[in-house]
């Protein structure tokens, strides 16, 4: 379950208001459980499922950018809309907050022409009430989330689910844009085709890998034998999410241990760690606000705001000319790399992913409970290689060879239909669904939903996966490498 939203009171319809027009948001998932009662899931899913008659529903249709809402008020405000006996009045004045979001009020939608509508600017909107916090949220808050305000976390897959989802959490299960793989075996594979494996590492450390299922996958990937020596550790800030990594990286068949710690301060001796993995935890490392004038003259009115000036002085970051007055700065993801440099045995190695961007200053990205922050991996690259690491960049999608134009269920679709199932005792969880996929998981309920819809996995409206970015981190040192070609099944090494 998210956080709960910022209350919204009821829109008063009087004045201006009763002149605009209304849209319903497109793509809307619907589900008939009766005759005459169709299902609609709020946003907000601390608020309870909207349920309509055929008249509520002739409403909601009716919301089509050339009807207003005083159009809409006199047809149907008098009108009860569904069975729990609401009169449509009380749905005009909840539908269009963000709690609910299921349609909008206004001279025009968010965007311009209504076919063209930019809906994801009332969205943001949504997001700032889920986070309950405006504009920057402090170099402290998202330690304080992930170490204190999710330590009561009861659900196995409900935070990744809804507030937190990740790539590797979508694809947890066996996918057809993977080549029938999940992310953590197709992970694995890629990995040794880099030659990460040869020789094997002898001591893995993951950061913050969320409910263990990448560990697991990794471990599937391997011979028992080639597990042997492998000592595989699991590093989270968040108790329990901890202890649910190692249960799982044992299920893998791994040597696996935990530690709880934060990722900017790594507890390992120097020269001790052959590989290090980091799925999508970077934009929840401590962020900086250097304000112009800090910029320029490089003093820092905190000892934080200091520390992240001498990096930028020392590696030559860019910072271009026409400052705003404060920008952010990813600080948390620095020290990390640099905690990767100290901690890594001379020719180890590291996987780094997360979204980011390769210009500019980092943007907050609000979510349920907190916001995290864009990764600039122009100047994580630029630290990298002063530290001394040989680096390589690409997009998640290039490293992973995930196949582009395999079709995928939306994600909001996904969500909504979960909350139906859970009105109705029935098991779904969130993950990128093909066409068959959803057909087998829901069977005979499928054909009472309108509104399913299906995405490019690569098309930005459903996940964005091109903005999740991928740098590969090698500690220049090692011993030369014993390589491998594979055939049938065979292995044929040779040194080189």
């Amino acid at each position: 379950m998210k956080p709960v939203a910022a209350v919204q009171d009821p829109l008063p319809l009087t004045g201006e208001t009763l002149n605009l027009f209304a849209w319903h948001i497109p793509d809307l998932v619907a589900y008939q459980h009766h005759e005459d009662e169709w299902w609609f899931a709020p946003l907000d899913d601390n608020l309870p499922l909207i349920r309509l008659n055929r008249t509520g529903l002739d409403m909601l249709r009716a919301m089509n950018g050339h009807t207003t809402v005083d159009a809409l008020l006199e047809q149907y405000g008098r009108k009860i809309c569904g069975p729990d006996g609401q009169p449509g009045l009380w749905h005009l004045e909840r539908w269009a907050t963000p709690n609910y979001s299921l349609c909008y009020y206004g001279a025009e939608p968010p965007g311009g022409h209504r076919h063209k509508g930019k809906w994801d600017l009332l969205l943001q909107q949504i997001r700032e009430g889920w986070s309950g916090q405006e504009g920057f949220e402090g170099e402290a808050h998202l330690e304080d989330f992930h170490h204190h305000e999710l330590s009561q976390a009861a659900d196995d897959d409900g935070h990744f689910d809804v507030i937190e989802t990740t790539v590797s959490h979508l694809f947890r299960e066996p996918n057809e844009a993977l080549n029938g793989l999940t992310y953590g075996r197709l992970l694995m594979r890629q990995l040794r085709k880099l030659g990460w494996f040869t020789p094997k590492p002898r001591i893995i450390v993951e950061i913050g890998g969320g409910l263990g299922y990448v560990a697991r996958e990794l471990g599937k990937e391997l011979l028992p034998f080639e597990k042997q020596g492998m000592t595989y550790c699991s590093l989270d800030i968040t108790g329990p999410f901890l202890k649910r990594q190692v249960s799982r990286a044992k299920a893998g068949g791994w040597n696996a241990i935990g530690t709880q710690a934060n990722g900017e301060a790594l507890p390992f001796t120097d020269h001790s760690v052959d590989l290090v993995i980091d799925n999508e935890n970077m934009a929840d490392m401590t962020p900086v606000k250097l304000t112009k004038q800090e910029l320029s003259s490089g003093r820092g009115e905190t000892a934080q705001h200091q520390e992240a000036l001498d990096w930028i002085r020392r590696a030559r970051l860019p910072i271009g000319t026409d400052l705003p007055e404060a920008v952010i700065f990813n600080l948390g993801p620095i020290r990390f790399v640099a905690e990767l440099w100290r901690v890594l045995k001379p020719g180890g190695h590291a996987f780094l992913s997360e979204f980011g961007i390769d210009e500019g200053w980092p943007a907050p990205v609000k979510l349920p409970g907190h916001t995290e922050y864009e990764v600039q991996y122009s100047h994580l690259r630029q630290i990298a290689r002063w530290l001394g690491f040989q680096e390589r960049y690409l997009s998640l999608p290039q490293f992973l060879g995930l196949k582009p134009d395999t079709k995928v269920l939306c994600t909001g679709a996904a969500y909504t239909i979960q909350r139906f199932c859970q009105a109705i005792d029935k098991p779904f969880i969130i993950r990128a669904y093909t066409e068959p996929e959803l057909t087998q998981t829901l069977g005979d309920m499928l054909p009472k939903l309108q509104g399913t819809h299906y995405h490019d996995v690569a098309d930005p409206a459903w996940f964005g996966l091109l903005d999740f970015k991928v740098l590969l981190l090698e500690k220049p040192g090692g011993a030369p490498k014993a390589q491998f070609t594979e055939q049938k099944g065979y292995r044929w090494y040779s040194q080189r």
